[in-house]
């Protein structure tokens, strides 16, 4: 009896475990197309920015502790770059393509933070 109920335990003990460490498998799955993108040519300058507005979405996340509040965040701290720093002090170009590259980094981020919910 009592090695019965310690399978019953340790099963439900291990597979509890086994599931903590899917999950974070695949939470951390939805960040692999930041990581595909630093590990390819760096380069390219749009794909710095995809990167660093997903670092921005996430440490915003982690300091707002909303999810449309850090993405808001974001898309401005982008938005900014392209107009102060590169229109008004003309050290740059300002181009929607950059802001496109924004938007997918904070897409991104915003994936990842949802897979933290299931």
């Amino acid at each position: 009896m009592k090695k019965t109920f310690l399978t019953i335990i340790l099963g439900i003990v291990l597979s509890s475990a086994a599931n903590a460490q899917l999950k974070e498998a695949a939470q951390l799955a939805t960040l692999s197309p930041t990581i595909l993108v630093i590990q390819s040519d760096m380069e390219n300058y749009k794909k710095s920015h995809y990167m660093l507005s997903t670092i921005t979405y996430m440490g915003s996340y982690m300091i707002l502790d909303s999810k449309w509040k850090a993405a808001l965040l974001t898309i401005l701290v982008g938005a900014t770059k392209e107009l102060v720093y590169d229109s008004m002090l003309g050290k740059g170009e300002p181009l929607w393509v950059d802001m496109k590259w924004n938007t997918l980094g904070t897409a991104q981020g915003l994936t990842f933070t949802f897979s933290l919910s299931f």
